[in-house]
């Protein structure tokens, strides 16, 4: 969680509702004016409850564990409804079960307030409302705790929910989701959410399509000619994924055809390729073809 960047986004929400902009472009005009000057934090005395328990939990991930834990349960006193809590106690939890437990709580809590009328009229821009972005990380690392307890078809269908509720995915559910069910062999599924985004070009995407051809279709001239175009898009993928070096560092950010995405898809493929049939002999065939 960067939650420098979640608080600078608060105090721009609250201070977009203090205004009364009477047009799109008012407000527009208003955003503009306030761009590069430093954001007001408002003061405790005008918060109510909901906004001081946020505040609460962005200050303890400035604090040591012990001082961020009387933060956090004084911001759960002052709203028990406080998703950012449960996501900050789940995502510093070392144990998965208790982790799991805490995003659980996050996600209900999400369920319950994001639910009905809220559902019905915001359904499709779930990460484009700054409110619903606590619960919707929530999703995704309960997502990813699933998997890591062995529920893969559990942790599908979580991602398969993010991406109903927000189909743009900028979180990239999209990534992991296609990969896991070539691993479950959901074939239907993955020629779907394929489709659905056709236009991705990332690693991610790239190899996963060349895996499941591969898986599917076999050495074919079109699987071959989808892991030369995913090998021509990062170079470097091929060559982690054949190594037999663990990843035990996962870099803070990648960018489209570098080594760190490269790093990041196979950290997640590895196994998956592994355990395919004669996939890796496959790779390694058209490893180094530029």
């Amino acid at each position: 969680m960067d939650k420098k960047h979640d608080k600078l986004m608060t105090d721009i929400q609250r201070l977009l509702e203090t205004q009364n902009f009477k047009s799109e472009k008012e407000m527009k005009s208003f955003l503009d004016g306030i761009t590069g000057k430093p954001i007001p934090s408002f003061p405790k005395a005008v918060l109510n409850n909901q906004e001081k328990a946020q505040d609460l939990v962005y200050e303890a991930s400035e604090l040591s564990p012990a001082k961020a834990k009387a933060k956090i349960k004084k911001a759960l006193q002052l709203d028990p409804d406080c998703i950012e809590a449960y996501e900050y106690l789940a995502s510093t939890d070392r144990s998965l079960k208790s982790a799991m437990m805490n995003y659980e709580k996050g996600i209900a809590i999400g369920k319950r307030i994001f639910g009905g009328k809220y559902l019905e009229e915001h359904k499709g821009m779930f990460w484009g409302f700054h409110e619903t972005r606590p619960f919707m990380r929530c999703l995704q690392h309960y997502a990813d705790c699933l998997y890591t307890s062995g529920k893969v078809k559990e942790c599908i269908e979580i991602f398969e929910e993010m991406i109903e509720l927000n189909p743009n995915d900028n979180q990239g559910a999209r990534d992991l989701l296609l990969l896991y069910l070539i691993q479950i062999d959901a074939r239907e599924k993955f020629v779907k959410y394929a489709k659905e985004f056709k236009d991705d070009y990332s690693a991610f995407i790239l190899f996963n399509r060349a895996l499941f051809a591969f898986k599917t279709e076999g050495e074919t001239k079109n699987a071959n000619k989808i892991l030369k175009a995913a090998i021509e898009r990062n170079k470097f993928v091929a060559k982690l994924i054949l190594s037999d070096k663990p990843i035990k560092v996962l870099p803070e950010y990648y960018g489209w055809g570098d080594e760190n995405e490269a790093i990041y898809y196979s950290h997640f493929a590895y196994h998956i390729w592994k355990d395919t049939k004669e996939a890796m002999e496959w790779l390694r065939k058209y490893a180094f073809i530029q």
